[in-house]
């Protein structure tokens, strides 16, 4: 249905009330003015421009991407209409140039209006450049896929917002990196790691294939490779090898629990209570002098409040227990 709608995109001047459709790669030596009322949607492959102007709606389906040699202007400030760059599953937008939001709601002075970035789980935006943000009622990135998912918006250069009341984003699902300082905007909900965000700084919220040199631009198709990079595989099926003799409870529970879980040594369980382990302010990666444990054992758990992860000492490292191959 929306490719009987969709006007083939070949770079030509983009009119108020069209969609347009790009499947495969495309380079615009021009810059690309999105008016409102209109959209353009990259279905598939890649889009390689200058400047884009985004008044209307900017859609990057589900693994395609765009990437600028320039700057990316979203709305203007109060026009009273709305504008959008929505990015799908695992796709990404990534320029060498800056990202400025204007705010159409004029400080919520119309409210109903605002220019904002969608991001669904996997995806990755790249500003390497400055991200400015002008709106104070509503915050410049949304998150809109599956709960469990998360999303990257990276900015290496310097950060700022209209002042009180600016929020990147709401959502925990949002991970905000700024490599530069950070002025009038605040973290809202986001997963924040900045300003002057390093790997070092904020190692749990770190994605794998994000360089540290804020001069390296380019990282998010790495990035995106190496998101949920997770196999797994079905338990192995078959008689157990016993059952959990031990449980703590709060619960009224028959005479077979705990003796009803296979292959257990304790069960906890609660409807409304946590689990709370040995908490510590920082353990080095390497064990350090200063170190909360001068002296981690092999298999030794905890929560690291400094890093904001749960740690595994495996002998020799400190690592963050993330998800990975069970092959």
């Amino acid at each position: 249905m929306v490719n009987a709608q969709c006007i083939p995109y070949t770079g030509q001047a983009i009119l108020t009330g069209n969609t347009y459709c790009l499947n495969g790669n495309l380079t615009v030596s021009s810059s690309i003015a999105i008016p409102n009322g209109a959209t353009l949607i990259i279905q598939s492959g890649q889009l390689q421009s200058v400047d884009i102007q985004v008044n209307g709606e900017l859609d990057i389906l589900d693994g395609a991407s765009v990437k600028s040699t320039g700057s990316i202007t979203i709305g203007t400030f109060g026009t009273q209409r709305n504008s959008k760059i929505k990015l799908g599953k695992k796709s990404f937008l990534s320029l060498t140039g800056s990202v400025s939001q204007g705010d159409p709601s004029f400080m919520g002075a119309f409210p109903g209006t605002s220019s904002v970035i969608e991001m669904d789980a996997g995806s990755v935006v790249e500003i390497c450049g400055t991200f400015t943000q002008q709106s104070t009622t509503y915050p410049s990135v949304k998150y809109i896929g599956a709960p469990n998912g998360k999303a990257y918006c990276i900015a290496k250069a310097d950060v700022s917002g209209g002042g009180p009341g600016s929020v990147i984003s709401d959502d925990s699902q949002i991970v905000a990196i700024a490599m530069g300082s950070v002025s009038d905007l605040g973290a809202g909900g986001s997963s924040f790691c900045g300003p002057n965000a390093t790997q070092a700084t904020c190692p749990s919220l770190w994605p794998d294939g994000l360089s540290n040199d804020k001069m390296s631009c380019g990282n998010a198709p790495t990035i995106i490779n190496e998101i949920d990079d997770v196999c797994t595989k079905p338990g192995a099926l078959g008689t157990p090898d016993g059952f959990t003799k031990f449980g703590i409870t709060v619960q009224q529970k028959n005479t077979v629990w705990p003796e009803n879980i296979p292959n257990g040594f304790i069960a906890l369980e609660s409807q409304n209570k946590g689990f709370v382990i040995t908490r510590v302010q920082h353990v080095s990666q390497t064990p350090q002098p200063g170190d909360a444990i001068a002296d981690p054992k092999e298999g030794m758990l905890l929560y690291d409040i400094q890093d904001k992860c749960v740690k595994l000492y495996n002998g020799t490292e400190w690592k963050c227990i993330e998800k990975s191959c069970n092959d």
